[in-house]
């Protein structure tokens, strides 16, 4: 019975998953998560590039937050 229950419920959770097409807000959070991921890429240190990519990524993050959400 549980069994049932999970398995319709993971089926319901793929049904409303469905994916959308970006806006051009998050289209261009992408394109500037690669020019950042690029010049953290030309770094010569390992852990100031490393500092640099995570840095892109944490702004792709608040990017793509203000994209969908607006604020």
């Amino acid at each position: 019975m549980v069994k049932t229950i999970t398995f319709l419920f993971l089926v319901l959770a793929v049904l409303f998953a469905v994916p959308r097409a970006a806006s051009a807000d998050e289209s261009a959070c992408t394109t500037n998560l690669l020019a950042c991921f690029e010049r953290a890429a030309k770094i010569d240190s390992f852990w100031y590039r490393w500092a640099a990519g995570l840095d892109c990524e944490i702004n792709y993050a608040g990017c793509v937050r203000e994209a969908i959400m607006g604020l």
